[in-house]
C-alpha cells in the first residue's frame, strides 16, 4: 500500500473528528489516550501504535485504510474485512489488559 504519510494521516483524523463534532478530549477519552497525544498525532509529532490507530478508527467509525492511507473504502460494518481486522486488533489488545 505504500509508506504511511503521518502528516496526512493526522489531517484525516482531525478532519473526521471535526466532521463528527468531536473535541480532542472526546476522542482522547473514547480511544483511551491523552488529549495531548491526540494533538501530537494530528500534527504528526508522534507516531501512534497500530492498536491506537485501531481504537481511534473504531471510535470515529472510520475505515483504517482511509485513515492510514487515504483510500476510500465503502463497506458494511458486518461484512467489512477492514472492520473485522480492526475488531481483531482491539480484541487482542483488550485481552492483554
Amino acid at each position: 500500500m505504500g509508506d504511511v504519510r503521518y502528516d496526512e494521516m493526522g489531517e484525516r483524523i482531525r478532519n473526521r473528528r471535526r466532521e463528527l463534532g468531536m473535541a480532542q478530549g472526546m476522542l482522547a477519552e473514547a480511544a483511551e489516550i491523552s488529549i495531548s497525544f491526540v494533538g501530537h498525532i494530528e500534527r504528526a509529532l508522534k507516531i501512534p501504535s497500530i492498536e491506537t490507530v485501531a481504537r481511534i478508527c473504531s471510535c470515529m467509525d472510520a475505515s483504517m485504510v482511509y485513515i492510514v492511507y487515504g483510500r476510500k473504502q465503502a463497506c458494511d460494518r458486518e461484512r467489512c474485512p477492514v472492520y473485522r481486522d480492526i475488531q481483531a486488533v482491539l480484541d487482542a489488545y483488550s485481552d492483554k489488559r
